[in-house]
């Protein structure tokens, strides 16, 4: 089983209609801004939300937004292919 890296905090931007940060659209990470591809998951907790997303060349990232401290934080994911 692979270790999973830890978080980090990010700036996240998203597209909010119905509702608030519905879908990401661009996250900055390490100084680079990549855009979302695609959502491949989505999933709200009681005290944020998750989701799992695919950028432009291909990496995936774990997204989660903290309500209480008003703060996204994210980590690459190693998948196995």
């Amino acid at each position: 089983m692979k270790k999973q890296q830890p978080m980090e905090i990010v700036a996240v931007e998203c597209y909010s209609g119905a509702r608030f940060a519905e879908r990401p659209v661009g996250i900055a990470w390490r100084g680079e801004r990549l855009r979302v591809a695609s959502v491949e998951r989505a999933w709200r907790t009681p005290g944020g939300l998750g989701f799992v997303l695919r950028v432009a060349d291909s990496r995936h990232f774990e997204l989660a937004y903290a309500i209480a401290s008003d703060q996204w934080a994210a980590r690459q994911m190693m998948l196995d292919v």
